[in-house]
């Protein structure tokens, strides 16, 4: 599938991006646990965060600007939103509209693999959450731009599908010859396009490719997106048992013997100084 084409589905769904599912799914045993996933993702974002709220950061592939947004309301100002599609970009100009602290935001419509538009060593932070990297199905071009991008020094930080976790998904789905193509070719369908699914292994290997140390790998989450998700819900009610289930997740996200069964997996990579 082209570019073209992922631009035009990412175009039919933007609208109603964050307000429901985000489009049709082929099958229904996935468990995201998308709420812990967020707060495992943003834990680490933080983490790595420049103190100075005046540095340069590029989102990439920023869908909606949801973020983005959270970054505004930290007091970060001058950030550069880019996406593939249009369609997404316009949805985030309309969110990023309603924030009332001063800011410069900047939209681009850029693909995550050829980012030809912005120069090298430009960024001070950079960042691509949830799949931007998997579905331009060339990761390793992605990961090679997105360090091209940032400055020497600095930190890249990116989170996709694990590969591992979604084997179990197509086999309860009944899909098994899915699953058999999946651990052979990395690419998976969860919806009715193709996108990568990969080790931290493999993804280590194409941060490494694109002069990024590795500093952190992490599964958002390791438990939580093995619950059922009604049994889940109940959980997550009480305030309480919600924090000591995110402690949870905290305490061992990192643990790589769990990271490929995760839900998500993030890492983060810092790039290396020019020779």
């Amino acid at each position: 599938m082209g570019r073209r084409k992922v631009e035009e589905l990412f175009d039919k769904y933007a609208e109603g991006y964050s307000s429901g599912p985000f489009a049709p799914s082929r099958y229904d045993t996935s468990r995201a646990a998308m709420s812990f996933a967020d707060d495992i993702t943003w834990h680490f974002m933080l983490k790595y965060l420049p103190k100075d709220r005046s540095v340069r950061i590029l989102d990439a592939g920023g869908g909606d600007g949801y973020w983005t947004e959270r970054l505004i309301a930290l007091g970060y100002h001058n950030i550069v939103l880019s996406d593939l599609s249009q369609g997404m970009l316009e949805q985030a100009k309309k969110k990023l509209a309603k924030v009332t602290t001063d800011h410069d935001i900047a939209f681009a419509k850029s693909d995550i693999a050829d980012m030809k538009e912005f120069q090298s060593c430009l960024f001070d932070y950079v960042f691509s959450q949830y799949d931007a990297v998997s579905y331009c199905l060339e990761p390793w071009s992605a990961m090679k731009e997105l360090a091209r991008v940032a400055k020497p020094q600095s930190y890249v930080i990116v989170s996709l599908d694990t590969k591992f976790r979604r084997v179990s998904e197509l086999i309860e789905a009944g899909l098994v010859d899915e699953a058999e193509k999946l651990l052979t070719t990395s690419i998976s369908y969860d919806f009715d396009w193709p996108q990568y699914n990969l080790t931290w292994e493999e993804l280590a290997g194409y941060f490494e490719a694109a002069c990024l140390e590795v500093v952190e790998v992490v599964g958002a989450p390791v438990f939580m997106h093995q619950v059922k998700a009604e049994t889940l819900e109940k959980l997550e009610k009480d305030a309480e048992t919600r924090q000591r289930l995110l402690k949870m997740e905290l305490d061992h996200c990192t643990n790589r013997s769990l990271v490929n069964f995760a839900g998500h997996l993030q890492m983060v990579g810092r790039k290396r100084k020019s020779k």
